[in-house]
């Protein structure tokens, strides 16, 4: 997609390689197909660092695959899934820990800052 290719150009250049992401499409007036939703963020694409990848074959998750990734280590998508297939409640998600939490808002400021190339100014 021209979209991908569009994504891939721009994060290279800032050590970064554009693994995936969701793009939602739908036809305007004319029947022409057009992008309708943001894509080529941290919630709908994945990143990694390519001087991880280059150097080690390490893929250093730069997206929110960080936090699912949390999810099946503790064992949460596991008693999720086994509840659906029972056609159970969902089980409650867990909490993120406080320090859990300071770590992915520092990946999100980190590629946030790769992406733009700007400094992030929180509140």
């Amino acid at each position: 997609l021209k979209v991908d290719a569009f994504i891939e150009k721009g994060v290279e250049k800032r050590g970064l390689i554009h693994v995936d992401g969701k793009k939602e499409f739908a036809f305007d007036k004319d029947r022409k197909l057009m992008v309708i939703d943001t894509f080529g963020t941290a919630d709908e694409d994945r990143f990694w660092d390519k001087a991880s990848w280059e150097e080690k074959g390490e893929c250093i998750e730069l997206s929110k695959e960080f936090v699912r990734k949390y999810y099946r280590d503790i064992g949460y998508l596991e008693k999720l899934e086994d509840a659906r297939s029972k056609k159970e409640d969902e089980p409650p998600i867990p909490a993120l820990k406080n320090d859990f939490i300071d770590e992915v808002s520092r990946l999100y400021i980190d590629l946030f800052e790769r992406l733009t190339g700007q400094v992030f100014r929180g509140s």
